[in-house]
């Protein structure tokens, strides 16, 4: 995990300041919890401008100290303790995968390219491990227990090096949102942690927040700059009147855009996602066939009641 002084220094990121269109379909997903969850993906660039609540690494690094003694304070690495959250209404620690819990994904993969395997999907010492080969067998899962309109969710990853044709995400999905890359009938999308367009090096992420009409739908969007090889703890708080990404317990993207909000109840995916056209873009010296691995700690869910 990073050390606050690390993140205060490493901490990079950049969001939308205007409504971008969505990129064109790219995937389909299998049946499941969610009506066939499915993976958003985008083409573009997060816009160049940064956010302006974007503030919470920068005031880490400032009233790191004790003004008193000088002495280091520890700073919590979940939003949920920094915040107070409370307990969680759900959680999951991947002692095992548990079926009346999880769906494994099952089926051709993204496009028809590929396939999405159980066998990709395994749980060990407490973590759940998906794994892309060189060839496009991955996997996902849904949570079954993860649907709500509004609430919070935190999961704590990490992401191996590997092909820039493998993109790791953690998101929401419309429980009604079918199988298409835009939810049916619209409902929005939130990406609170997509590896997309990263060249392999799992240097960054970005949070992408959809809405609008299934046809012609928008985003906002953030890019943060950091390393995913080592754990970290993702979170998304969705109220009423905001939508807020987290990064250990520090705040990198939040919007007050009441549109951009989802309508309806949503559910929570965890998908590794094999797109080979991006296979191209991966930086030299990083392998293009080597075995892609997404590995998830534990994850939480949390009503709005909690605090």
């Amino acid at each position: 995990m990073f050390t606050a002084g690390v993140l205060a220094v490493g901490l990079c990121a950049a969001a939308a300041v205007q409504d971008v269109p969505a990129g064109p379909a790219h995937s389909t997903a299998p049946a499941g919890v969610l009506d066939r969850p499915a993976p958003a993906i985008v083409v573009g660039k997060p816009g160049p401008g940064p956010h302006k609540d974007m503030q919470d690494a920068e005031k880490d690094r400032t009233r790191g100290k004790d003004r008193a003694g000088g002495r280091n304070r520890t700073v919590p690495k979940t939003a949920a303790q920094r915040y107070g959250w409370g307990r969680p209404v759900a959680s999951e620690d991947f002692r095992v995968l548990d079926p009346r819990d999880w769906e494994i994904y099952e089926g051709a993969g993204n496009g028809g390219l590929g396939r999405r395997s159980a066998e990709a999907v395994g749980v060990a010492n407490g973590v759940l491990k998906i794994t892309g080969d060189g060839k496009g067998v991955t996997g996902g899962v849904a949570w079954m227990r993860g649907a709500r309109k509004r609430g919070r969710w935190e999961a704590r990853v990490r992401v191996n090096r590997a092909c820039a044709c493998y993109n790791a995400n953690l998101l929401l999905w419309p429980v009604e949102g079918g199988g298409g890359t835009g939810p049916r009938g619209g409902g929005g999308e939130i990406d609170y942690m997509e590896t997309y367009g990263d060249r392999g090096l799992r240097d960054g992420t970005n949070f992408f927040l959809h809405y609008g009409p299934e046809q012609g739908s928008l985003r906002l969007d953030a890019h943060l700059d950091i390393d995913l090889r080592t754990w970290h703890a993702f979170a998304v708080e969705w109220t009423g009147s905001s939508m807020t990404g987290y990064v250990d317990g520090r705040r990198w993207f939040r919007t007050g855009k009441r549109a951009a909000l989802p309508p309806g109840a949503m559910g929570q995916a965890i998908q590794l996602d094999w797109f080979p056209g991006l296979t191209p873009t991966t930086v030299k010296g990083v392998s293009r066939t080597a075995d892609a691995t997404l590995e998830v700690d534990w994850i939480r869910m949390y009503s709005l009641a909690g605090r």
